[in-house]
């Protein structure tokens, strides 16, 4: 028994060194889809809503004012999220009696200690998939307009709007993305919020820093179609392809195999989802005392932490849905 105990306070510093490691140096790929905001120590976060800023206007003695309207709140509930390495007794007992190799008896359960903080730090991202995909629903909850993250009556205010980011596609030939892509440019650049007084009101850009280029996640068997556009000099029809050096591709295993995503991430605060943090994810540390080695004969090193994604800017993202 003292064998195993001293081999497990060993191994805990093993494996806190090599998660700590791996959660520093481990950067995910598309973590510019998500705002990253911390909630404190609180079950959710409310955000009263409010609208763009009116203005700068002319003073003519009297200041205009914008305040909070009442009553109305965006909000993300945390949800807790766990994974673990189970190491039994036998495992223990077996690398205890290796003598000065006693830690390499264990090397496998250290490589997969430190692949949990890589897992835990692309879970975000990877539930902003799966929300991508089901954005045309509020299978994961609305926007802050309580619209679906893509439908036809968007706003940038409290009640539903005529602004759309789910556009109806021609099909999925080269020559359809093309026309598509032109589409969804052209609804980018149109998307919208009302600056001014009521019958005042000017429309003022929501994308006014976009440089025309784009991510596009789409299916398995759209991602040729697309990393070939991105490509080639010429479109099908024969003119210069506007397209060229402009579209960064991300292929995923969608269950819909026609339908792809535009999505824009070149503004730091709004971004196509919320990323919101209570307790970022840790390593428990377990010890021969706890009941899961008495009873199942097992230590587990689990990986723990409180957070939730949430759909963000919809004017950051666009569904192009075909049949």
């Amino acid at each position: 028994m003292s064998l195993t105990k001293d081999l497990v306070a060993e191994f805990n510093v093993v494996a806190r060194i090599e998660y700590n490691r791996a959660y520093q140096e481990f950067s995910p790929k598309f973590n510019d889809l998500l705002y990253e905001y911390e909630s404190g120590p609180v079950a959710e976060s409310s955000f009263p809503f409010f609208e763009f800023l009116k203005g700068m206007e002319e003073f003519t003695g009297t200041r205009t004012h914008q305040t909070f309207p009442s009553g109305y709140k965006f909000t993300v509930q945390n949800k807790e999220w766990d994974m673990a390495v189970d190491i039994y007794r036998k495992d223990w007992e077996r690398a205890s009696n290796m003598g000065a190799m006693r830690l390499k008896g264990l090397n496998p359960f250290k490589l997969r200690i430190s692949e949990m903080p890589k897992i835990a730090k692309d879970h975000p991202i990877e539930l902003a998939f799966d929300m991508l995909e089901a954005g045309d629903a509020s299978t994961y909850g609305t926007t802050f307009d309580l619209q679906n993250f893509f439908d036809t009556t968007h706003n940038y205010g409290v009640v539903a709007g005529t602004q759309s980011n789910l556009l109806t596609g021609t099909g999925t030939t080269e020559a359809n993305v093309e026309a598509d892509l032109s589409s969804v440019a052209q609804a980018f650049d149109g998307f919208y919020y009302a600056q001014g007084g009521t019958g005042n009101a000017k429309r003022r850009k929501l994308n006014k820093n976009w440089d025309g280029t784009m991510r596009i996640v789409c299916p398995i068997g759209l991602g040729e179609t697309f990393r070939k556009l991105n490509t080639k000099d010429r479109l099908s029809n024969g003119e210069s392809n506007p397209w060229k050096g402009r579209l960064d591709v991300v292929t995923k295993h969608f269950t819909d195999t026609n339908d792809w995503y535009a999505v824009l991430v070149d503004d730091p605060i709004f971004r196509p989802f919320l990323y919101q943090v209570e307790m970022p994810v840790e390593l428990d540390m377990p010890t021969l005392q706890d009941d899961s080695y008495r009873e199942h004969k097992k230590l587990s090193y689990g990986a723990y932490g409180r957070y939730n994604v949430a759909y963000g800017a919809w004017w950051k993202a666009i569904q192009v849905a075909n049949s």
